[in-house]
C-alpha cells in the first residue's frame, strides 16, 4: 500500500509540473489541439527527408515529427523529456526537466521500498493493445479450469534488429500478462534497469502459481502469483530481495 500511495503521490505531482510547464506554451495554431507528455527518447529517425522521435510514454511509443534540424541534432537518445505536440503529431517544443527525471527514475527502481514477504492482491482489467510491445515468451495454460486454455504473455517495449536479435537499451519497460477472453490480469507492467523477467508458471496442489525471477545491476527479486480462485484475483508476494550494496557479478543471458 505506501508503493501504491507513492506512486500515485508522484503521478500527481509530475501532472502538475507538466502543467505548469507546458500551461502556457505557445501554440501558433490556435486551431490546432496541443498535447502534453514526458518519457524518455527511444530513438531518432529520418524518413524521406523528415526528421522523427520516439517518446516512450506510459508504455507506449509516440512517434514525432521534429520540423527544426537545430532541435532535432540536440537531442540526446535515453534522455527524459517533457514534450508539446500538435494533432498532426509534429514537436512543439521540448525540455529536459531533471527534478522530474529524478523522480521518475526513482520510481522506476523496483523494490526499493519492497519488503521481504509483502503482499498485494492483483484483479482483473479490460484488455490492452500490446502491439506496440514485443512478445518475449508465452505459455499457454488453463489456469482457472474452465475447460479453456489461457495465454501468459511476456512482453518489452526494446524492438528487434533485421537480424531479429534484441535491441536491449540500458532498461526497457517490461509487461507479464495472463490474457482471459475479455478480461486479463497485469502481473508485472514496469521499467527494469540493466537486467530483465522471467516467469514459471505451475500448479501446486490446486492452486495455480506464477513465479518471477527480476534481476538487475543491483538487485534481485522474487515474486509468487497465486490465483485465488474465489476471489478471481491474484495475490502477488515478495518472497525474496537482495538486501544491502549488491553489485551483480553475473546474470542469465536474456535469450529471447
Amino acid at each position: 500500500m505506501k508503493n501504491l500511495t507513492k506512486k500515485i503521490s508522484l503521478l500527481l505531482l509530475v501532472v502538475l509540473v507538466l502543467t505548469i510547464s507546458f500551461g502556457c506554451t505557445p501554440n501558433e495554431d490556435s486551431q490546432k489541439k496541443l498535447y502534453t507528455n514526458l518519457g524518455f527518447l527511444e530513438s531518432k529517425s529520418t524518413e524521406d527527408n523528415k526528421n522523427y522521435i520516439e517518446i516512450a510514454a506510459n508504455g507506449e511509443n509516440i512517434k514525432l515529427e521534429v520540423r527544426d534540424k537545430s532541435v532535432f541534432n540536440g537531442l540526446i537518445e535515453n534522455e527524459y523529456y517533457m514534450v508539446a505536440y500538435n494533432e498532426d503529431n509534429t514537436l512543439e517544443s521540448i525540455e529536459i526537466n531533471e527534478f522530474i527525471k529524478d523522480l521518475v527514475v526513482d520510481s522506476m527502481k523496483e523494490g526499493q521500498d519492497t519488503e521481504e514477504g509483502d503482499s498485494f492482491t492483483i484483479s482483473s482489467s479490460k484488455p490492452a493493445d500490446f502491439t506496440d510491445m514485443t512478445l518475449l515468451d508465452s505459455s499457454k495454460v488453463d489456469y482457472d479450469n474452465d475447460g479453456t486454455e489461457e495465454t501468459i504473455s511476456l512482453y518489452t517495449i526494446a524492438g528487434r534488429g533485421p537480424d531479429g536479435e534484441m535491441a536491449w537499451d540500458d532498461g526497457q519497460n517490461w509487461s507479464l500478462v495472463l490474457h482471459d477472453g475479455d478480461k486479463e490480469y497485469v502481473l508485472f507492467d514496469d521499467y527494469i534497469q540493466l537486467g530483465g523477467l522471467h516467469f514459471y508458471s505451475y500448479f501446486q496442489d490446486e492452486d495455480f502459481v506464477i513465479t518471477t525471477v527480476q534481476s538487475g545491476t543491483a538487485n534481485l527479486i522474487l515474486k509468487e502469483y497465486r490465483f485465488d480462485k474465489e476471489n478471481d484475483n491474484f495475490i502477488c508476494t515478495v518472497k525474496f530481495l537482495t538486501k544491502g550494496n549488491v553489485n551483480m557479478l553475473h546474470q542469465a543471458p536474456l535469450k529471447y
